[in-house]
Parts: C-alpha cells; structure tokens; sequence
C-alpha cells in the first residue's frame, strides 16, 4: 500500500466517523429536548398538560428537522385547541403552529394514525383550517386500524363528521364499533352516540342492532339521558 493510499483511505475513516459523530450529537440533543407528551391528549385535562410542554416540543421538533415523531408530537401540544371554550386572540396564532406542525409530521412520517386524528378533530373544531376531515380519517385508519387506545375517539369523530356515509370508511367504523361493543365499552359507546350527527346515530342504531338484539333498548335509555331536562 503507497503511502498516498494509506492518507486516503485514512482521510475518508476521518471522515466518516465526523459524519457518524455529528449525527449521533444530533440525535442525542433531539431526544434530551423530548417532552414528556408522547400520546394524542383525549381529555381537556391531558391537553392542558401536553400544553406545558410546547417549547419543549417545539425544540425538539427544531432540531429533529426531518423527524416526523417529533413534529407529531409537537402537534399533540396544541390539543388544547380543541377544549378551549373562548375566543382569545391567540387562536389563530397557535392554530397556524399546530397545522405547521401537522404538516411536517405527515410529510416526513406519514404512517402516524394519531397524528390524522388530531387532524381530522381540529378540522372539525375549526373548518377554516380547510382540512379534508374525512381523508384525515381515513388515513388515520388504514396508519393504524389496531391502535386500539385510539378507538374511542375515533368512533366518535367519525359518527360526528358523517363519515359513516363513506363507503370505504364504514366497514371499519363498524369493525371499531364491534369491538367496544364486545369488549363491553358501552360508556364509550354511548358517548360517541351522543355527540354524533342525526346520519351518525342512525348508523349507530341500525350497526348495534345487528349485533345484539338489545342494543335499541339500549340506545333509547342513551338517547333519555341525552336529552335536557
């Protein structure tokens, strides 16, 4: 081996452990940035938690820059939108970070069913956004038919938005209805029946009735307590 040889050989190991270094130190500050919020916040309370955490978040997301994990979980920490009740001035500025940073995650992670549905839920809350809620749906089942922490809040999006008249859609809303049912969820079943569209409650009852015989008994005690006195 010439000596000229043995620099070259020797220059491109150099190089490839800097190469391997700087991408390790990247690596390393995303994950020491990482916030603590990891799933989709399903409850007012788990969003005013995951919302502590949006600098965090949003640093990491920074540095990740083509990590979609990370952007998602960005996004995750403007759940809060969801819940608010007012009109503070500071909607639509936080509303133009979430959709930056839902739009980031799908774009470089797109197999993120959790992600689709915070989509599909703050197009719902606020149209202006201008997101196609039932292909936000639709991608979060086929990303993750088995997520099945998802479930729930799926069911309940997809009975309020009327997706059950899609026809691609509906075989799976029954699958997830199906399953509640089985696994005898009836709170959460009665909590999507509750919040769906006239369309969806008539799905509900015909798909439940199907399944058991009781169920539109069932149904007509939730559709009681429904009701306002």
């Amino acid at each position: 081996m010439t000596q000229s040889t043995y620099l070259e050989i020797r220059t491109a190991i150099l190089l490839v452990s800097a190469f391997l270094g700087l991408q390790c130190i990247w690596l390393v500050s995303s994950e020491l940035s990482r916030p603590n919020v990891i799933q989709l916040p399903t409850s007012a309370y788990a969003a005013t938690v995951a919302a502590r955490e949006r600098d965090r978040a949003s640093l990491a997301a920074a540095i990740g820059l083509f990590r979609g994990d990370l952007w998602g979980q960005s996004a995750f920490t403007y759940a809060d939108l969801l819940f608010d009740q007012d009109s503070s001035p500071d909607v639509p500025l936080k509303l133009g970070r979430a959709r930056d940073s839902l739009e980031r995650a799908l774009n470089d992670a797109p197999i993120q069913p959790a992600v689709w549905l915070l989509r599909t839920a703050l197009g719902l809350r606020y149209p202006s956004l201008g997101f196609n809620v039932t292909e936000a749906i639709k991608m979060s089942y086929y990303t993750g038919p088995s997520e099945d922490n998802l479930i729930s809040l799926r069911l309940r999006l997809a009975t309020l938005s009327g997706a059950d008249g899609d026809l691609e859609i509906r075989p799976l809303i029954i699958r997830d209805l199906r399953f509640l049912w089985v696994h005898k969820q009836q709170g959460e079943i009665a909590e999507a029946y509750n919040t769906a569209s006239p369309s969806g409650k008539r799905f509900m009852e015909k798909t439940l009735s199907e399944f058991d015989r009781s169920a539109p008994e069932w149904l007509r005690t939730v559709r009681k307590q429904s009701l306002p006195d």
